[in-house]
This record gives C-alpha cells, structure tokens and sequence, in this order.
C-alpha cells in the first residue's frame, strides 16, 4: 500500500467534483500533499488496496453503516466529514443527523456556519471536532473561481439555446416525487415519521404536476429559454416519460438538459425558479433573480427558515408575469445577503479547508481519538464479540476484496457519478492552470 495524505470521497460528482479538484491543486501546490480523489461507492476496491491515508474526506457521516468498509481498513486514519448536506429541513433531519458513538465522538465535522456548529453540539459532537469554516461550493460563485465554468454563449452554441432569449432555469427538486417504496422505507428506519414520508411524497408529486402545466405555458410562448434540469439521481428517460404523462408531448422550448452542473447553468441564466431546492440560494449568492414556486402550501416537514427570504410564485398567472418582466430589481437579494453572512464570511472556504487539511495532516491540530473496534462494527448474523466480529471482518475483506465493477455496469442512476482517474486528473489540471493564473485572497497561486 501507498501511504497518502488524503483520501478525498465523493458522492455526487456535478456537487462536489469541482471543490474536490481544486483542494486536489492547491493542496499539492501550497503544502505538497498528495489528494486522491475516489467515488465513495466505485472507487473502494481499488483505494482500499492501494492507498494508506493519514485523512479520510468523507462526502457525509451519519452513523457507521455508511463506512463500515473503511472503518475496517482504514480505523487509524483520521476521519473528516466534509458534509455536503447541511440545510436540512423537518422532512430528512432525522436521517441527516450524526449519531452513534463514531459519528460523534470520532469524526471531525466540516461546518458551513455557526448555526450547524451549534446544531452538531446539541447532538454531543464535542466542539474541538468541528471545523467552522463557510460553504466551498458558494465559493465557486465568487471571485475568480466564478470565470471559471462555461460561459453563456458557449452553452447556447452547445446546447442549441438562443442566447438573446432570457434564460429561465429550473432545476427540478421534488425528489420525494420520484422516490420508490424501497426508498420510503430506508427514510423510515432512519427515523422519519411513516405519516411525513407519505405527505412530502403526495405534496411533491402534486406539485411536480402542475409546476411542469405552469412551464408548458411558459415555453409555448417562444421567446424564453427554459432549461429544465432533473436530479442527477434521477433519470433523463424516466423524467422526460412523466412529463409527457402530464403534457402528451414535450414543447420545443422546453430543454431537458442534465449536462454541466447546476453552477454553469445558475451563472448562465437569468432568473433561477425552482422548489425547496437550496439551488435557489447559489442564485442568490450568484446575483440571480430566484423565485421559489409553491402552488400549494408546502408541509411543515419541508419547510425552512430562509424560504421566507425570497418571493414565492404560487399560481400560473404570476408565474408568468414575473418571469417575463425585465426588471434589474433583484428580488432574491436579501436571501443573497443571508447566504453570504451566514456560509462565506470566514473568508476563502476552499483556501480554509486546504489549509485544515493540511494542518491535520502534519499533526498540528489534534485527531479525535481513534474508533474503538467495538464501535465499529456493526451486529453481524453470528453472535460474536464485537472485537472478534471486526477481525473477521477484517480477514474476510483482506482474503476477499470487494471486485471492480466495470463501468458498464454501473447502476444507471450512477454513472454520471463515476469518473476515470485519468478524467479526473485532466481536471485537476485545469483548475490547477486556471488558479495559477488567478489571484485568490490576495495571492498569486
């Protein structure tokens, strides 16, 4: 095995590749230290063989199911959540909170705010295992990380758009509505309320319905650009197949489009429409026009405070009028200011957690203490010592590694998340090239 200094996880690319990329860049180029970046589902056969990390990044830590794999190959590294989800509504905070004693106590927790520092005490994580640090993906809509992703008239030529359309995008978020009953229930044994679950899944398919009715009148016009884009978890097929349930066919203007991330789209565009979806708030920051669209009263379990910080559209005709109106009012503004006072005011959050990672890797700041073997494993069918059941495990992994799986049989719904090493390091270096000849914080990379 090669002894790394990170092993950086990821579980969705379009979210996190970018910010994964460059900490990848700067942490070789400011502190020499080597990064791997691996998927967390498909890239494990072959990190768990290769690689001996002194930190392991993980995409999100809510109790040890998740990472019982690396808990027994990789128990002595150092972990850090990097959690990619921290606005949480009623409706997934059950299933979304740390718990467990290596969640907890073993595991340090990278921070957006103050006020998810504060929630993480609340559940017991001891405070010197929280890295309150800013949003590093809110970063990417600012200065010079922001010239970075393809421009409008790029998009337009790629994509077919007509570029003096005003540009209106949509990234979908009624995820509830495309959830199977499989799904339903693992939410359930994660501790959400059965009677929730089986609202929000109501609310959003009805909603869902008559949104995608509002954007048919919308397109049938032919002087906007609306860009519908689905969930990267759900598929183009099955997506376009429930529109024409409820349209019969697809207008032209129309444009169902999961290519690029929701970054280059939001920077692109216009105005910024969607539902509970925190994409609203990238619009924000960006500077965008947001609007968030409740054609029915949205449940208790779904709602957050910052969604009174935007106008809400909540019938056709409104939906319409505002979205045509050309106005330099940009009535998202004070959601903009919330975001940024509350996740970007500790400075860079990208330069920030290079620079912790670094810290933890040179042995200047101080590791949670290392998860017991009791504590990691989880109850198997024989009724063993926790202790002795970790060591089977062990051996068992060790005499019977986890197999490749060829990207052809990659589930569907994932392979959009599955990224060659080799593309992933084309990447790497470009962003490397583009910092190089940026200035971040008033230095010259």
């Amino acid at each position: 095995m090669e002894e790394v200094d990170v092993v950086l996880l990821y579980e969705k690319a379009l979210r996190e590749l970018d910010v994964a990329c460059i900490v990848k860049a700067l942490a070789q180029r400011l502190h020499g230290l080597r990064v791997e970046i691996v998927q967390q589902n498909y890239g494990y056969p072959y990190a768990l063989k290769n690689f001996r990390p002194r930190v392991v990044a993980l995409p999100f830590c809510y109790q040890n199911r998740s990472n019982n794999i690396l808990l027994t190959t990789w128990r002595k590294s150092i972990f850090f959540n990097l959690t990619w989800e921290q606005l949480l509504y009623p409706g997934n905070k059950t299933a979304k909170t740390p718990r467990g004693d290596f969640a907890v106590n073993r595991v340090i927790h990278h921070s957006w705010s103050s006020f998810y520092s504060g929630y993480l005490r609340q559940q017991g994580v001891p405070a010197d295992h929280i890295f309150t640090n800013g949003n590093p993906a809110y970063a990417l809509y600012r200065e010079p990380y922001r010239h970075y992703f393809k421009q409008r008239d790029v998009l337009a030529s790629q994509y077919e758009l007509n570029p003096k359309r005003k540009w209106v995008f949509f990234p979908e978020n009624y995820n509830w509505a495309f959830y199977d009953q499989a799904m339903l229930n693992q939410m359930i044994h994660d501790g959400q309320k059965p009677d929730e679950v089986y609202e929000m899944k109501a609310f959003s398919s009805r909603s869902f319905e008559t949104v995608i009715r509002w954007c048919k009148m919308l397109a049938d016009r032919g002087d906007v650009e609306l860009i519908i884009r689905p969930r990267p978890s759900t598929l183009l097929d099955d997506f376009a197949a429930k529109i024409k349930e409820i349209l019969h066919l697809i207008p032209d203007c129309m444009n169902i489009n999961q290519q690029e991330t929701v970054r280059e789209w939001i920077l692109a565009s216009d105005v910024v429409i969607s539902s509970y979806s925190t994409s609203l708030i990238e619009a924000a920051v960006a500077g965008k026009t947001a609007f968030m669209l409740e054609p029915y009263p949205l449940p208790i379990s779904l709602q957050q405070d910052w969604h009174e910080l935007l106008p809400h559209l909540t019938n056709e005709r409104e939906f319409i009028d505002v979205l045509l109106v050309d106005s330099a009012d940009v009535a998202s503004k004070p959601l903009g200011e919330w975001a940024r006072s509350a996740m970007l005011s500790q400075g860079d959050p990208i330069l920030n957690l290079v620079d912790y990672l670094a810290r933890l890797c040179q042995g200047k700041i101080q590791r949670p203490p290392i998860p017991s073997k009791n504590s990691v494993s989880l109850p198997g069918r024989f009724p063993l010592p926790p202790w002795l059941l970790f060591e089977y495990r062990k051996l068992r992994l060790r005499l019977q590694p986890p197999e490749h799986i060829p990207f052809d049989q990659v589930e569907p719904d994932r392979k959009h998340d599955v990224i060659s090493a080799s593309d992933i390091n084309e990447r790497v270096n470009k962003w490397d090239t583009f910092m190089s000849n940026s200035v971040v914080s008033g230095k010259n990379y």
